[in-house]
């Protein structure tokens, strides 16, 4: 009777050798593929030892791939880099979002876990990891690099299932409600931003630029990278109405590894052009800095002195330097989109909000730019007829 063949995941008889003082177990197993082939594992123990190392492979043995770039013996530093490369070639993300990634992975992951193998990281060693980085935005980005790092290893054959799946970053404590500058405060804003420009004293004036920036941030809604990042050629002064164009961001040093502060030619996630009608006061900031301009009509509406782009970390810092105590923990150049959403909404309703500062969805804008509305209906009405107490 002929011997019954092997199916696949089975193994013959495993064989033990000594030589040179190593011990050696070996057996054939016939793989997924159907191919059998000859594994062999080694011990400097015992026999008894080899034997259990072999066992333990073949439980988890998966066929060998030919010129696999993942394989069970690739670190999670080694994956990474797979990783990044593929995320920009195959889901297109910015060069931008992509060094993110990689100041994520080398800040929480490279060091923490980059020499581990893809198969000795299981979901409790994962998600504790996360849980120790606190309720912090870079929790859930290396959650994210991770998820994505061994969904590309199940992809490879090299695991059956993503033990990120399971893991979950410490919950975030409840975000602040929505800052509103009202009317009177914004009057304070703009007389503290102009009198820090106006300040005399030996030097240059760092703030010079910063009542123009605050109007135009107030005028426009957009991004203070946005709003940074506008040539004069994106700007209409004299059409009726006068208008802007947002078609690009401004880039800060450090934000990409190796590249300089520069103007990138287009919006946050590929958005398409934004033009936004101006109020006076985005008008006369305009117009007073068309006056003291040199610039050509693709130059910087904010330009330093040799005439380059201004960086936000720079306006960021003269604008705390120019507030009120009370006001500098509270207020940002991002501040003020949020104000302006809010102000829109309570006049003209939320979807005039979300044109106003361009979401492609009416939830984003509810969820993180407008303040929430906290007074009820009046339902006297309904609750007197409820209780019984009427007039």
């Amino acid at each position: 009777m002929p011997r019954q063949r092997m199916a696949p995941g089975e193994h013959g008889r495993v064989t033990e050798r000594c030589d040179g003082g190593k011990f050696y177990a070996a057996t054939y197993f016939r793989d997924s593929d159907g191919k059998r082939r000859r594994v062999e594992r080694s011990s400097d123990k015992s026999a008894e030892d080899a034997r259990r190392l072999l066992q333990r492979h073949l439980k988890d043995r998966r066929p060998p791939v030919a010129k696999q770039e993942v394989t069970e013996r690739t670190t999670l530093a080694e994956l990474f880099d797979f990783w990044i490369v593929a995320k920009a070639a195959e889901d297109g993300v910015s060069e931008q979002t992509a060094d993110q990634y990689r100041q994520v992975w080398a800040k929480h992951g490279a060091s923490q876990l980059g020499t581990l193998r893809i198969r000795e990281v299981d979901t409790k060693h994962a998600h504790g990891h996360v849980r120790a980085m606190g309720a912090t935005t870079q929790a859930k980005r290396l959650r994210m690099i991770l998820l994505g790092m061994f969904s590309m290893a199940v992809r490879f054959g090299v695991i059956d299932v993503n033990p990120i799946r399971e893991t979950k970053p410490t919950k975030h404590t409840p975000k602040d409600v929505t800052r509103e500058i009202k009317s009177d405060e914004l009057d304070r804003v703009r007389a503290a931003v102009r009198a820090y420009a106006d300040r005399e004293g030996p030097g240059p004036r760092p703030g010079r630029l910063l009542p123009a920036f605050v109007d135009l941030l107030v005028a426009t809604g957009a991004r203070p990278s946005e709003v940074l990042a506008l040539r004069w050629s994106d700007c209409d002064l004299g059409g009726e109405p006068p208008t802007v164009t947002i078609r690009g961001t401004l880039i800060d040093h450090g934000r990409i590894a190796g590249k300089p502060l520069h103007r990138q030619d287009r919006r946050k996630g590929d958005a398409p052009e934004h033009t936004v009608v101006l109020p006076r006061i985005g008008v006369e900031a305009l117009e007073a800095l068309k006056a003291q301009s040199s610039a050509g009509n693709d130059g910087p509406v904010f330009a330093n002195r040799d005439g380059g782009w201004v960086s936000l970390a720079n306006m960021r810092r003269s604008l705390r330097a120019a507030l009120p105590e009370d006001l500098r923990s509270t207020i940002t150049p991002h501040t003020f989109r949020r104000a302006v959403a809010t102000v829109v909404r309570d006049k003209l309703g939320s979807e005039k909000a979300q044109q106003q500062l361009s979401h492609a969805k009416l939830a984003t804008t509810e969820k993180h730019y407008l303040q929430r509305h906290t007074e009820g209906p009046d339902v006297r009405a309904v609750l007197d007829e409820y209780t019984g107490v009427h007039d």
